[in-house]
Formats: structure tokens, C-alpha cells, sequence
């Protein structure tokens, strides 16, 4: 069964923002720009498994794995991770959502009796197909996995479509505003809506299953108690059977990193517009659904290194603190969004007032030990979210690879990356933020987008900027 909200919202940035609501932080109520002493965040950053780094390599079929060997470990996880984008084309999200829930589900059917869960995490730009249960199973678990993937024309995969729209919920105006901003910053969203679910035909899911289900495109993670050595045969049967369509344009090489496979794209082209300054970002309003009226504000930003990555989840984490701000980074893009809810009888004010907060925290100076004190909370939250996960170390070495600009670096990345936020100094964030986030006066390239306003109000905010 597919939990929650899932098979609406895939992650590209609705996900996160509904999921990432403001809770607010304390504020230490000294603050000063000495050195703090950053060895406890450097030990909770570092978070390495307790084992040797994990084997690296390259089935005949294209597909890169990792294991992750922790001796004497009696469970273990199979984490599946599939790019949703080939060739700078994305598959849209409703065929996102019928391929993995098929593969979950076939998957699942198959290893039941074993006692083992098959479940779906969507992440930016991919989905990730897990497995947990006993280390015993590990053998069969990888049979059953290469049994779904081999074929080319799953059957039953029109059944995905139908348990998707059985369970596909009403939309929030929260939900809306974020997918018509995203439509905006980069050509689509991560709303599987019902009408285009429907109207996919069985050839359409077929070639959608042949463009994802490609072992040259995924990455295969792997912790067990099991050595790598011990799984070769099993791994040479999921080569031999998993092909994938095997039909590559002329010139096409083959991407031998996983850090390439799953995070570098193109940045989307800018919008060039700026909110409540010139030029004008004109404003979405989108149909409504349920909830309060409300507003969201959304730009892309491109991040060339580990270290840009590290400054913009800092950033996030500051003005998390004062907003409903919410970060999604994907390789070397990130969407960054807030939203705010809007009155009926003052819309136009609580609009200018939402762009005056974000720009005041653009603009501001933020003390050294407010700054590590975001970084403690963030590195703190990765540590509790993997201990509540039972210490799924998987999920932690996939976050690793989209931290990393190589597949050298993917071990070291979490560390690096505590580093990275540690190492930031005040000025060095003031002058990201004025270029990222300023809302009237940094980098151009912003979308907005208000969804639950009657027509009055919609006249309010037509007089204070365009409409799209």
C-alpha cells in the first residue's frame, strides 16, 4: 500500500513544503560573533557506520553498486534508486507514480512469505525502492528484485495506475500554489493529477517502465551482514536478467557515476523576474482547494560545489526559523520556496508583508553563534530522523550521494558537508543570501503563485503586481 501523500506529491518541492512547516526554533538570547566550539557538531556531522567504506562496483548491465558490509548485522536493506529524468526529458509524475508503485508491489508480492517490507521513498528527481527484513533473506530478496525488473512489458502494471487513483486525496490551496510555482521555475511539478493518471494507455506505462527501469540510469545500495564477495552470483543472475530496453541514441556513453546519474542536470533557465521590484514577477493564481488562501514564493538556485550546497541548507535553516521556508536540492540545483497564508480583506498587504520578512532576513547580518546553532539543529535532526529510521544506513549513504561531486567523495560527504556549514562565516552567508534570496534586489528568477482567493481578493492583488 502506498502511505500517506505520496503518490501526489514526488518530492520535486511541494512535498517538502508541506512537510516542512515552520516549528520555531529558540533563539539563544545572547548572541556574538567569537568562535564557537564546534566539536560536538563536528562528531554528530560525521556520522560514519562504524564498518570500512563500501564496495563499489559495476554489473555487466550497466547498474553501479555500493555495499555497505557491516559484519555480524542480522537485517539488512536493499535501496533501489532510479533517476525520473533520461536524457533531460522527465518522465511526467503520474508515470513516475504507476512505475514505482508497480515495482513496489511485484516486488513485494514476491518476498511476502519471507517476511520482508517493500516500500517507496520519492526523492528529488527519483524514486527509491527499499527492502528491510531478515540478513538470511538477502539471496532471495535479490532474486525476487531481478525477477520484477527483467521484464520489459510488466503485467499488471495498469493495476498501479488504478491503486494510485483510488487513493489520490483532494488538493490543498498549499499543495496548488507550490505546483503551479513549480510549473512556473522548471516545466513541471510533483502533483500526480487524477485526469492525466486516467488517460495514460497501457503502451504509454510501458514505455514509461522502459525509460526508468534501466539499469544503466539506477544505483543499487546495499547493507547487509553479508560481504559483497558472498552475493556475486546473485548479482551476475540480476545482470544477465535485467537488461533494461538497451536502446541508446547515436553517440550516447554510458554515465559510469552514480553522483552524475543522479544529480547533475541543467539548471533551468532563469524566469529574470524579481518580487514586488523590476521587472515584475507577474503572480499565478491558481485554482483553489482546501485550506486557507495561500501564498508561495519559489526561485531555482544553481550550486556549483559541496560547499554552495552547504550555505544554502544553512541559509534554509535560518530563515526556516522565521518563515515557512523549505530547500530541495538536487545535484547542483536547488528549489527554494516559502509560503505564507493569506487574509481575505488584506491580501494585498499580506503579500507585501511576506516579501518584506524574506527580504529582511536576505539582508541580515546573522551573529556566528546563531549560525551554529542552525547547524547543530540540522545535523542534530539528521541523526534523530536516521535512529527513528533504525539506523537505515542506506538512506543516510543515498543522502551522502547527492552531497557529493564524485563517487570518491560519497563516503566522506556527510562529514564534509557538517564541515562545510561549520566553516561559514557571517559575511560569507550575508553575501549568498542577498544574492539567493533578496526578493526585490538579489538575482533575478523568482515565481509566485496564490491559490483559495475569491475574486475580490484577486482583484486586490492585481493591483499590486501583474497576473500570469
Amino acid at each position: 500500500m502506498i502511505l500517506g501523500r505520496r503518490p501526489l506529491l514526488l518530492s520535486l518541492g511541494c512535498a517538502a513544503l508541506v512537510g516542512c512547516k515552520r516549528k520555531r526554533e529558540p533563539i539563544t538570547a545572547e548572541v556574538w560573533d567569537e568562535e564557537p566550539a564546534i566539536a560536538r557538531a563536528e562528531a554528530i556531522g560525521a556520522l560514519a557506520p562504524p564498518w570500512p567504506s563500501p564496495s563499489r562496483g559495476q554489473l555487466d548491465n550497466g547498474l553501479i553498486t555500493f555495499w555497505l558490509h557491516e559484519p555480524d548485522s542480522a537485517s539488512m536493506r536493499i535501496r533501489l534508486l532510479v533517476p525520473t529524468s533520461a536524457g533531460g526529458n522527465a518522465v511526467p509524475g503520474e508515470g513516475v507514480a504507476v512505475v514505482a508503485e508497480h515495482a513496489r508491489f511485484d516486488w513485494q508480492r514476491r518476498v511476502q512469505k519471507l517476511g520482508i517490507a517493500v516500500a517507496i521513498e520519492h526523492g528529488p528527481n527519483r524514486f527509491e525502492l527499499v527492502a528491510t527484513g531478515s540478513d538470511e533473506r538477502l539471496a532471495a530478496t535479490l532474486g525476487a528484485l531481478r525477477t520484477t525488473l527483467a521484464t520489459q512489458t510488466p503485467t499488471g502494471i495498469e493495476g498501479a495506475r488504478e491503486r494510485i487513483g483510488d487513493q489520490i486525496p483532494a488538493l490543498g490551496n498549499l499543495e496548488a500554489a507550490a505546483s503551479a510555482a513549480l510549473r512556473r521555475l522548471i516545466g513541471t511539478d510533483d502533483v500526480v493529477h487524477a485526469d492525466k493518471l486516467r488517460g495514460l494507455s497501457r503502451a504509454e506505462l510501458h514505455g514509461h517502465w522502459q525509460t526508468l527501469a534501466d539499469p544503466q540510469r539506477a544505483v543499487l545500495v546495499v547493507h547487509s551482514g553479508t560481504p559483497a564477495e558472498s552475493a556475486k552470483a546473485e548479482l551476475r543472475k540480476l545482470a544477465e536478467a535485467w537488461r533494461g530496453a538497451e536502446k541508446r541514441g547515436a553517440g550516447t556513453t554510458l554515465v559510469d557515476q552514480a553522483t552524475a546519474r543522479l544529480g547533475r542536470r541543467a539548471v533551468p533557465k532563469s524566469t529574470g523576474t524579481r518580487l514586488l521590484a523590476q521587472p515584475p514577477t507577474p503572480m499565478i493564481i491558481a485554482a483553489g482547494g482546501k485550506g486557507a488562501p495561500t501564498l508561495v514564493l519559489a526561485r531555482t538556485i544553481a550550486l556549483e560545489n559541496a560547499r554552495e550546497r552547504a550555505i544554502a541548507r544553512l541559509a534554509q535553516r535560518v530563515a526556516q526559523e522565521e518563515l515557512d521556508a523549505s530547500l530541495v536540492i538536487s545535484g547542483n540545483v536547488a528549489v527554494f520556496m516559502v509560503s505564507a497564508n493569506l487574509g481575505r480583506s488584506a491580501v494585498d498587504k499580506d503579500v507585501q508583508r511576506t516579501v518584506d520578512e524574506l527580504a529582511a532576513i536576505a539582508r541580515a547580518r546573522q551573529p556566528r553563534q546563531r549560525q551554529f546553532q542552525a547547524v547543530q539543529l540540522w545535523l542534530g535532526a539528521r541523526v534523530v530522523e536516521s535512529s527513528l529510521a533504525g539506523e537505515d544506513w542506506t538512506r543516510l549513504f543515498a543522502t551522502a550521494i547527492d552531497l557529493a561531486d564524485a563517487d570518491t567523495a560519497i563516503a566522506g560527504a556527510l562529514a564534509n558537508d557538517a564541515k562545510h556549514q561549520l566553516d561559514v562565516g557571517p559575511d560569507e552567508l550575508e553575501a549568498w543570501t542577498r544574492k539567493w534570496i533578496d526578493p526585490r534586489q538579489g538575482e533575478p528568477g523568482w515565481a509566485w503563485a496564490a491559490a483559495g482567493l475569491d475574486a475580490a481578493a484577486s482583484k486586490k492583488i492585481e493591483k499590486l503586481v501583474p497576473l500570469a
